[in-house]
């Protein structure tokens, strides 16, 4: 059984994977703490390539939690960010936040999780970055440019411990200029 779920994970971190939500459909609960490391790869855009991400998350009360996250890869890529989760119900959720990633962005986010065993979760929903941002035109002057960007992230949440999950994710990209991700990794629970 622990060759089979081994396999999954290796299949799962290679098909799955995301870097931008790093979190299902649930809130943390009151007074918890998360902390989370994730390598991801950018595809087709954003970093370019590898990047690495630590996620930091606190309950604030049941159903709400705030989080930050912070990226670096290569060149000059970084990325910073932070966002309030609401819980819409036992499952489902919705996060609001702001980012910088060259230029400065919102974003909202639409979780829902579906449990599949009591330490396997998958989970999906909606992702979206409004990008403010300036280009040159073609008179050779700086002009304000917005860029929507919108994902479909598809998850895998798999517990190892009562204090650290698994989390394997991708993000397809289905806006114009959208980019994909996959990425994965471990977060801690205190």
């Amino acid at each position: 059984m622990r060759k089979i779920l081994l396999l999954f994970m290796l299949v799962a971190f290679y098909t799955f994977v995301n870097a931008q939500v790093f979190n299902t459909g649930q809130t943390l609960k009151k007074g918890v703490v998360s902390l989370g490391l994730e390598p991801a790869i950018h595809i087709d855009g954003g970093a370019g390539g590898a990047i690495f991400f630590a996620h930091a998350g606190y309950g604030i009360k049941s159903g709400i939690d705030i989080s930050a996250k912070a990226g670096a890869g290569r060149g000059r890529s970084f990325y910073v960010g932070g966002d309030i989760e609401f819980a819409l119900a036992k499952r489902i959720s919705l996060a609001f936040g702001a980012h910088k990633f060259g230029d400065f962005g919102v974003d909202g986010t639409f979780n829902f999780v579906i449990p599949v065993t009591g330490d396997v979760r998958i989970f999906s929903g909606c992702d979206s970055d409004v990008n403010f941002g300036t280009r040159i035109n073609s008179n050779g002057d700086r002009v304000r440019d917005t860029d929507i960007l919108v994902w479909v992230p598809i998850g895998v949440e798999v517990g190892i411990s009562k204090s650290i999950n698994l989390i394997f994710e991708s993000e397809i990209g289905v806006a114009p200029g959208t980019y994909h991700v996959i990425g994965g990794g471990l977060n801690f629970y205190f």
